[in-house]
């Protein structure tokens, strides 16, 4: 696990959870902007060795040239967490790539939707309108929807307690009490409390520093523990097994907002939103499957190091990457990025420019469920090299 979120730095130590927010929480409660740092990795070694994806056609190499894989959708996790009517927190679990990079992305229950906050949305449709809402917020519907309660977080935690935290700010009571100070030892019992309260007049960007604190804490001492229990239930799915994994590699926990209004809502920056999604979830489904092409992705050089960039810079794009390969032959000098429908131009040239090369061409593909076709030549790398 990393000590920050810039996972691509090199400098990340295994054990340790991501720490950025102890220089970043100063610009989180300016109103975050999109100062966060990003993990940038994508999940092409998944299908490099196939260990993930099905397979297009005959079984080849993964190295080989005409192999072409469906790719899975990234696993993600939406946690909800309630205790009856009152909703008071939702974190989004992403297995960016399994046992390797994750990442966990918390979204305040004041949250600001076409419908109302979060908060209500639970109120008035429970799980199905908090599912809604947060599809409709991040730009796609998570694979897996868990809801724990006060009870569901003690036995999470039941197995490492007390989770030592160390937070920017104390939790107050009604009457200015301090319940839990910014260093506290936490039985299992009082980690739902905990998560739930929120001092009086305080922003829920500042409450949701307990969070970040909170998951630091107690993954690093999931990490740690050797108890072949550490969190109940399967560990095929559920937090039984998105835990495991995250704890398994490198992570990123950071807060999804901008600020918080006079009427204690917080508003989510659409572009900025949108781009830390990409970075973190390159393989999902679209919350409207209508409004983007399926994007056939293939290696025209034979470097699955480039396919890395490639998903990426297209990923940032907004591109919905379904197939995944290499070209029938390699030694492509040029990039194409090839639209096999008339409507779909405009988003083939947005994806040259994101690419930042090649040309851009109508083509012809039996399929209809691929819009378009990009295979990177030698001039990306050359690109990227100039880059450097």
């Amino acid at each position: 696990m990393s000590d920050s979120g810039a996972s691509g730095d090199g400098n990340a130590q295994q054990g340790k959870p991501a720490g950025w927010w102890r220089w970043g929480w100063p610009l989180l409660l300016l109103g975050l902007g999109g100062a966060v740092p990003l993990l940038v990795w994508l999940g092409w070694s998944a299908i490099s060795s196939s260990s993930d994806g099905t397979e297009v056609g005959a079984p080849i190499s993964p190295a080989a040239p005409g192999y072409e894989a469906f790719v899975d959708p990234t696993p993600t996790l939406l946690l909800i967490h309630a205790n009856g009517d009152r909703l008071h927190g939702v974190a989004l679990l992403v297995l960016t790539d399994p046992g390797v990079e994750g990442a966990v992305l918390m979204v305040p229950s004041e949250t600001r939707t076409s419908n109302g906050r979060l908060s209500d949305r639970w109120a008035s449709s429970a799980v199905a309108g908090v599912a809604d809402s947060v599809a409709e917020l991040l730009g796609f519907r998570p694979g897996e929807t868990q809801v724990v309660d006060d009870d569901g977080w003690a036995a999470l935690a039941a197995a490492v307690a007390p989770v030592a935290v160390s937070s920017p700010v104390p939790l107050l009571g009604p009457d200015g009490q301090t319940l839990f100070g910014t260093g506290a030892l936490l039985a299992a019992a009082d980690v739902g409390p905990y998560l739930a309260g929120r001092s009086p007049g305080e922003s829920p960007l500042v409450g949701l520093s307990r969070h970040v604190s909170f998951w630091q804490a107690w993954l690093s001492q999931v990490a740690e523990s050797t108890e072949p229990d550490v969190i109940p239930g399967e560990t095929d799915r559920g937090m039984g097994r998105f835990a495991r994994s995250l704890v398994a590699g490198e992570f990123l926990i950071t807060a999804v907002g901008e600020g918080a209004a006079d009427s204690g809502e917080v508003v989510l920056d659409p572009a900025d939103t949108a781009f830390l999604v990409s970075e973190v979830v390159p393989f999902r489904l679209s919350a409207s499957q209508a409004r983007s092409p399926g994007v056939r992705l293939l290696d025209g050089v034979g470097d699955p190091e480039l396919t890395k960039a490639a998903a990426r810079e297209l990923s940032r794009a907004g591109a919905r990457i379904t197939r995944i390969g290499n070209a029938a032959e390699f030694g492509w000098e040029t990039t194409k990025v090839a639209y096999h429908d008339s409507g779909f131009a405009p988003h083939a040239e947005a994806y040259r420019d994101a690419l930042g090369i090649g040309s851009v061409a109508a083509e012809e593909f039996p399929e209809p469920a691929v819009g378009i076709t990009v295979t990177f030549g030698a001039d990306f790398f050359q690109l990227l090299a100039k880059e450097e």
